[in-house]
């Protein structure tokens, strides 16, 4: 556990004092919320460890197909590895945690963005758009996996509560997060994804949205349009899924 923290504390050196003691404070406060909150739903603690495997995979993605389209920026910075202290971004992992405690229907974070250089990609706007969907398909995948199981190892899914509970969760957070990450909104994939298949218009439109997207799916989250358009396309999804299942 010590080592766990000093790296940590490694990975995430250049912080500001002030923002650590901000996040700090913050980290004990959710702890203990959590702590209370775990005795009566121990459930909670699945659900957190679902989330953050499944933002790591995705952030894993961006850097591998990255480095198979000939940028190896993310290798270099020790970037293309499963240990969760290379990846998790402070906040990321706390507003999660903090919206799940609170029983939010909406529950969203994410890891640190792989860095990329783009102008090693071979193939141009082609590269840009692989890396860019790459994240999504992972997410995509993981909750087809997640389906998979239940459709031919039904035994295992109902074998006991925390293996139900845990493939249920790997399914509901992987589709959200695609149908998240794949919206047009920068910094999110779908953006990128956008900027690659559009014309000088598209891009120049893109390019000045970058500095406003932030506080875009702020807003949109805060007025609940965020799930009023997620929503919709989570319900398609899951009934693609529950038909796959179902198909003898």
């Amino acid at each position: 556990m010590r080592d766990f923290f000093e790296n940590f504390k490694y990975e995430n050196r250049d912080m500001p004092r002030s923002t650590k003691v901000i996040y700090g404070t913050l980290a004990v406060l959710l702890l203990v919320f959590l702590m209370g909150r775990l005795i009566k739903t121990p459930t909670i603690l699945i659900m957190i460890g679902v989330l953050m495997i499944s933002i790591i995979l995705h952030e894993l993605a961006h850097g591998v197909v990255a480095y198979l389209n000939g940028d190896s920026t993310a290798k270099v910075m020790g970037r293309l590895t499963l240990n969760p202290i290379k990846h998790i971004d402070p906040l990321g992992m706390l507003l999660p945690i903090g919206l799940i405690l609170m029983g939010s229907s909406f529950v969203i974070g994410w890891a640190k963005p792989v860095p990329v250089d783009y102008r090693n990609f071979r193939r141009g706007e082609l590269s840009v758009f692989m890396v860019s969907i790459a994240g999504v398909v992972v997410n995509f995948t993981l909750a087809f996996v997640g389906a998979t199981i239940i459709k031919f190892f039904p035994e295992l899914y109902m074998s006991n509560d925390i293996v139900h509970m845990a493939i249920g969760y790997l399914i509901r957070i992987n589709l959200v997060l695609g149908i998240f990450n794949i919206l047009p909104i920068p910094p999110l994939d779908g953006s990128k994804i956008l900027w690659s298949l559009g014309g000088d218009v598209i891009k120049d439109m893109v390019e000045n949205l970058d500095r406003y997207g932030f506080f875009i799916i702020i807003a949109l989250s805060y007025l609940g349009i965020l799930w009023k358009i997620i929503d919709p396309m989570f319900g398609f999804l899951v009934n693609i899924l529950n038909m796959y299942i179902r198909q003898g």
